[in-house]
């Protein structure tokens, strides 16, 4: 997975619907936008994206979210008679700089990131790959840390979705640290691909198809998360294979991990 930065700049364009973009996000959990492109030769679906907001304060990323598209080409925005490239990306994560906190240039110009150019005069340039683990733990400390209004990573009574079970709809919290690399990563890196539960290993079971899959879990309960509470990845978050994420939320009050391995014990003698 590579990592793109795009850019909007307000004074070009305006962003009228970005209030209906951010409440897509809250509604459906993500907005799909389109965005030109101009590594379109190196991009490709699944493919990590940033947009920077520059052309005035408050400038620093204000979105971000994964490539959902082959490049294409598409009419100008400004309605200039040429064709640009353009990705259509889903983002996860779109802030509204009056009224929430960006990631300021501040921050971005420090350390290693200070390599990369943030204000770029085009759009959809590669990240250098060396700078995108920090980058990643840096956004996730700014989600989880920051007063944003529809925080991706503040659970909520809605977030849930239906899971069968042998025909029969159980209620399953849908994780949102899935996708985020850095909270994934990490939890991984710490515990391994294999399930907490039952030790299942993807890799091992069907080789290279199951390379790099587990479900990542999210051990806190909705009520037990207060407004100054920090996701930590390796005490709050243990990799699960579908099927025991599917048990272990087979009750209002999810199962430990601890009381799942206890009821397979039971259910094996």
């Amino acid at each position: 997975m590579k990592t793109f930065l795009f850019a909007w700049n307000p004074k070009k364009w305006n962003w009228t619907t970005l209030e209906q973009s951010i409440d897509q996000i809250e509604q459906t959990g993500r907005a799909t936008e389109k965005w030109s492109v101009i590594s379109h030769k190196k991009i490709q679906p699944g493919d990590r994206a940033f947009l920077m907001r520059l052309g005035e304060e408050p400038k620093g990323i204000m979105a971000a979210g994964f490539v959902a598209t082959p490049p294409f080409l598409s009419k100008h925005w400004s309605g200039e008679d040429k064709l640009v490239n353009r990705v259509m990306i889903d983002f996860e994560v779109i802030l509204n700089p009056e009224k929430e906190p960006l990631l300021s240039l501040d921050i971005l110009n420090q350390g290693n990131l200070a390599k990369v150019n943030w204000t770029p005069q085009s759009s959809g340039i590669e990240i250098n790959p060396d700078v995108t683990d920090e980058l990643e733990a840096v956004w996730f400390d700014f989600l989880t840390t920051q007063e944003i209004r529809h925080n991706p990573f503040k659970e909520t009574e809605k977030d849930e979705q239906k899971v069968y079970t042998e025909g029969t709809p159980n209620q399953v919290l849908v994780t949102k640290y899935e996708r985020n690399p850095f909270a994934r990563k990490t939890c991984i890196e710490h515990y391994g691909l294999s399930c907490s539960v039952c030790e299942f290993n993807f890799e091992k079971e069907y080789g290279e198809l199951g390379k790099d899959f587990i479900h990542v879990h999210h051990l806190r309960q909705v009520a037990d998360i207060g407004k100054e509470y920090k996701i930590d990845p390796i005490k709050d978050l243990k990799p699960v294979c579908p099927n025991c994420h599917a048990m272990i939320h087979k009750r209002k009050e999810p199962y430990t991990i601890d009381e799942l391995k206890e009821k397979m014990k039971k259910a094996s003698r």
